[in-house]
């Protein structure tokens, strides 16, 4: 999955830690995430993830799509495996789901807000 929308720069040079920890919050129900990257150079807030198969990754599509974090409306879309592993080769290998640390004591997870019916409009 490609992710548009996640910047949040306010807490110092492990901005991406937080960032995926979020994530991993987000779809702490999804057992089937096994590599994040966040592109700490993107000015669009992209992040990839990588799931076990195509039913893990329509889980993490319908918890992350469409949802607002830190005040920005988030986009997922589908990635092609063979693509994500051009552009990240060390997650061939990756197979082990990951889990929320919580060991942070300021997690992130109230930047998420779902959207609602007075937040749809437009939608598809």
């Amino acid at each position: 999955l490609l992710i548009f929308k996640l910047i949040f720069r306010e807490i110092g040079d492990q901005w991406h830690l937080a960032i995926q920890e979020a994530i991993l919050e987000k779809c702490s129900d999804n057992d089937g995430i096994v590599h994040i990257a966040v592109d700490k150079n993107s000015h669009e807030g992209c992040v990839y993830v990588k799931c076990l198969s195509p039913e893990y990754a329509g889980k993490a599509f319908k918890a992350l799509h469409g949802s607002w974090f830190d005040g920005k409306l988030v986009t997922v879309k589908y990635l092609r495996l063979d693509r994500y592993h051009h552009r990240f080769p060390q997650a061939l290998t990756c197979n082990t789901p990951l889990k929320p640390s919580h060991k942070h004591m300021n997690s992130r997870s109230h930047l998420w807000l779902r959207t609602g019916l007075a937040n749809s409009q437009g939608s598809s």
